[in-house]
């Protein structure tokens, strides 16, 4: 590159038509050395892009679909998961109330609901291929669901304790164990409302307070379902025809029935 300097140093000082045949030979060497160059830069901008122009991965169809895919099969294993966990918390919580030597609990999800507030029906995926009957209690965790009333093979009908002119025997109980506390039995029926029930049985100065449960203990009902929530009192007021004699106590179920989306029903064992 130095001699090519000078020799172009050297003919500009030389006659133009001495310069012109001298130049020929730089001219020669340079065009010697810039066609590989740019054969080379030619190769490499096509092997790798230019900072002018990144690589975009936002259009790649293909890959935000199945992005996208596994996503949405990840939530729906979550949500299986809960509902597995909810499902074996509530087989925790009934085993410790019952004795489980002649009872099964059978899972069901509950497949439809006939939407009607005065007989409101669930109907659950299990029938007598499960050894599902008429008459058999349904439960949820520690709470009373309701009761089975017309069974097919594979199907089931399960009216609920919420259903108008329902009446049950309970037995209202504190919140927390107190050995010093007599559980108060009482007969309570559904009020107009059909989302509480009500009774008027108790005096005035009966312990009843805002938060007792009332737990099942009508005979009228399979045996093992006893001892399962009814519901939580809401609210102590004074009768309002007796207000110096009696208390009316309304009791509310702790889940919202209606919504629910399984169930457990208490199957004998044969």
């Amino acid at each position: 590159m130095i001699a090519l300097v000078v020799l172009l140093l050297i003919s500009s000082q030389l006659p133009a038509w001495v310069a012109t045949r001298i130049s020929y030979v730089p001219r020669s060497f340079v065009a010697l050395i810039t066609k590989p160059a740019a054969l080379l830069h030619s190769l490499s901008t096509s092997i790798r892009p230019g900072e002018h122009d990144p690589a975009d991965f936002s259009t790649g169809g293909d890959l935000v679909q199945q992005l996208e895919q596994a996503r949405a099969y990840i939530d729906n294993l979550e949500q299986d998961i809960l509902r597995l966990r909810n499902l074996s918390d509530n087989l925790a919580i009934i085993n410790a109330l019952v004795d489980t030597e002649d009872i099964r609990f059978v899972g069901a999800k509950v497949i439809g609901f006939n939407g009607d507030r005065i007989h409101p029906i669930l109907t659950i995926n299990i029938g007598s291929d499960h050894g599902v009957r008429d008459g058999l209690a349904v439960v949820w965790g520690a709470d009373l669901v309701g009761k089975v009333v017309n069974t097919s093979v594979s199907t089931a009908d399960v009216q609920l304790i919420t259903a108008a002119g329902t009446s049950l025997q309970v037995r209202i109980t504190k919140p927390v164990l107190d050995p010093a506390a007599v559980p108060m039995p009482a007969f309570i029926t559904l009020s107009e409302d059909a989302r509480t029930f009500v009774t008027d049985e108790f005096p005035l100065d009966a312990p009843i307070h805002t938060g007792d449960m009332a737990l099942l203990a009508d005979d009228s009902w399979q045996f093992r379902a006893r001892g399962f929530i009814v519901g939580r009192v809401i609210d102590v007021q004074p009768h309002p025809d007796r207000p110096m004699l009696n208390l009316r106590v309304r009791i509310q179920p702790q889940r919202t029935l209606a919504s629910l989306h399984g169930v457990i029903v208490l199957v004998p064992v044969e």
